[in-house]
């Protein structure tokens, strides 16, 4: 009998462990392999009921080989990112941590999905998360943005033709994408963003789209974007931050009106100042980061993060040297898709320029701001 636990405790882990109990483990048994059960559900916060176990409890158990791997619904998206980069720094070995496939309620009826229902994470040509910043500059300009916007000296934006070519690689490594979130800087800046999403929709057909933004220029969306966001059944979320107080409601009824659905955050007042000049040596800060689940796309290359790439505006405003540029070249003719994936899970040296952060509250920053105003 093979033990295993199933992410989370919602319905489509319930149709997991019912599929893999039944039609998965027949099929196993066919083909000279053990039965399987499922002897757990693994939530990220404390247990609710009887069947669910901790993260911690998981790893106790798969410690002393009473749990052999753990299943993971496509349905948890980013959440999944999170779990492996948890369960990987607390010893739990990658190839025991599986993909489940889309589940569909009907998936009884197609044996050949039942087939291949789960696959070894990294051999599952997908990603469950990755972002891409159409423009770096922002028109609000926070104070500790980690995405350094207010550094920014001029508008820039991302080059359509270069992002098409590379999206079109990464295809090629990685069929599906659960999450696309559409960044900046400030996206709704850039006024090609319609052809951005329509790509990202015709290669990414089931991916879930969305356009984060800081909402201040919502009311003066162009009739041809707002087209486009329903053509490609894309969404915005929409970070509220204090000078939009005003405009949330008009916001809300617009979007209602133009059938855009959309999220909105609670107001944010305070940011988290992450950056220090002191490097650690911590490679175990890498598998506790949340920012370390936000796989990035950017000029060619894939990162953990979009740090390695909006770095240089750092380093040009105050004369530092942080690590710029790494990544995954997607160009590299020996790149494979367990090979990129496997990467993803490796720490930066930009790591090591990043704390846990100190909470300071929200507040515009100016252009002639000092390295003390960024620096932990």
């Amino acid at each position: 009998m093979i033990h295993v636990a199933v992410f989370g405790n919602s319905k489509w882990s319930c149709l997991m462990k019912e599929i893999l109990e039944n039609e998965y483990s027949a099929l196993f048994i066919q083909d000279g392999g053990e039965a399987i059960t499922v002897d757990a559900f693994v939530v990220s916060g404390e247990p609710g009921q009887e069947f669910e176990i901790s993260v911690q409890e998981f790893v106790r158990r798969y410690a002393l080989g009473e749990l052999t791997a753990i299943v993971i619904p496509k349905e948890y998206y980013m959440q999944q990112n999170e779990l492996v980069l948890a369960l990987l720094r607390e010893g739990v070995e990658v190839h025991d941590i599986y993909d489940g496939i889309r589940l569909d309620p009907q998936i009884r009826n197609r044996p050949e999905a039942v087939a291949c229902l789960i696959t070894p994470m990294l051999h599952d040509p997908y990603l469950p998360y990755l972002e891409y910043h159409v423009a770096d500059h922002c028109n609000l300009n926070c104070k500790y943005c980690t995405h350094y916007s207010p550094l920014v000296p001029q508008p820039v934006y991302t080059d359509y033709e270069r992002f098409s070519a590379d999206l079109r690689q990464l295809k090629k490594y990685i069929a599906d994408i659960g999450v696309i979130r559409i960044l900046g800087g400030e996206p709704l800046l850039n006024p090609e963003l319609g052809r951005f999403i329509e790509l990202t929709r015709e290669l990414y057909p089931a991916s879930i789209i969305t356009v984060v933004t800081n909402g201040m220029l919502i009311d003066r969306l162009d009739p041809a974007l707002i087209e486009t966001m329903k053509k490609s059944m894309a969404f915005f979320h929409i970070s509220f931050y204090p000078p939009l107080q005003d405009k949330v409601q008009g916001i809300r009824e617009f979007l209602y009106e133009q059938g855009i659905p959309y999220t909105i955050t609670p107001m944010i007042t305070e940011f988290n100042k992450i950056q220090t000049m002191k490097p650690h040596q911590d490679e175990d800060f890498f598998y506790g980061c949340f920012q370390a689940s936000c796989t990035c796309l950017h000029e060619g290359k894939v990162a953990p993060c979009y740090a390695p790439f909006t770095t240089k505006y750092f380093n040009e405003a105050f004369g530092q040297e942080l690590p710029v540029d790494e990544g995954i070249d997607l160009y590299d003719d020996a790149l494979t898709a367990p090979v990129l994936k496997a990467e993803l899970l490796i720490p930066m040296r930009r790591c090591m320029y990043c704390t846990a952060g100190k909470a300071c509250s929200w507040e515009i920053i100016g252009k002639d701001s000092a390295l003390e105003d960024w620096v932990e």
